[in-house]
């Protein structure tokens, strides 16, 4: 089954704040799966409904999703809001006046401490900020920011990257058709330190890239076959935009779809 996620999110524009009204939120803990509805109510945000089920990560399921969608199923039954489409993704509102779905999705886990990310970003206070604010929107727990600007040595930041044990990485720097090398090299700073994922060894840890789009194939050629690496538009595409939802719908399905899996 598709694991749930704000439905054709590539294709739309995130909702801008003033246009937030209907929020589904899910949590995957170790026993329990609970989905919550967040509505906008008389100028105030107010829990209105709330779904469980069972959490599906261990056998004979092994799959968190079912959790994910059984809870947000509740929600829907008890709300009388249409919020699962028939392929399985939470329906994305069409217009302020529609009846059914929501304005955002998230997703996160209190189960093992949470979604554990490390983001990193050329320049502390651009890039790796909004990396920072992808994963934290994302409902992650952001344990480190690497910056080629944070003050560090390498030796002191390839040390750091090797004791984190992150659930995934967050990578970002760069605009779109700018410089390529400085990312490139934050890069090469990460993958030759072999990072560990926080589960074990015997999966490969998942690499998000959202930098620079020209610079892709040489982050991937430095990655190599020793990550799960996904690439997805930019964080900031120009100095002055910042595209935070293809990174932070990335997080939610890696998050549903691998780490989840083994935790």
């Amino acid at each position: 089954m598709t694991a749930p996620h704000a439905a054709s999110s590539s294709a739309k524009t995130p909702p801008t704040p003033d246009r937030i009204q209907v929020i589904v939120a899910t949590d995957c803990g170790s026993t329990t799966t609970k989905a919550i509805l967040i509505e906008l109510v008389d100028g105030h945000y107010r829990q209105t409904q709330r779904g469980e089920a069972p959490t599906t990560v261990e056998a004979p399921f092994a799959d968190v999703t079912l959790g994910v969608t059984n809870s947000v199923t509740e929600l829907q039954e008890l709300s009388g809001r249409r919020l699962i489409a028939d392929d399985g993704t939470v329906i994305r509102r069409t217009s302020l006046t529609d009846p059914n779905g929501c304005d955002v999705y998230i997703s996160t886990s209190s189960a093992g401490g949470g979604l554990q990310m490390m983001v990193a970003g050329v320049v502390r206070q651009m890039t790796a900020e909004s990396a920072k604010r992808a994963a934290l929107g994302a409902g992650a727990i952001v344990m480190d920011t690497i910056a080629s600007n944070d003050n560090r040595k390498p030796h002191e930041q390839i040390q750091r990257i090797r004791e984190l044990r992150p659930d995934m990485v967050l990578l970002s720097g760069g605009t779109d058709g700018g410089d390529q090398k400085k990312v490139v090299e934050l890069a090469e700073l990460i993958a030759p330190a072999k990072p560990r994922p926080r589960f074990g060894g015997e999966y490969q840890l998942p690499v998000i890239y959202a930098g620079n789009k020209d610079a892709a194939p040489a982050v991937a050629r430095v990655f190599g076959a020793g990550f799960d690496l996904s690439i997805v538009p930019n964080l900031r595409p120009t100095l002055e935009a910042e595209n935070l939802g293809p990174a932070r719908d990335r997080i939610h399905d890696v998050f549903l779809e691998h780490v989840m899996a083994h935790a």
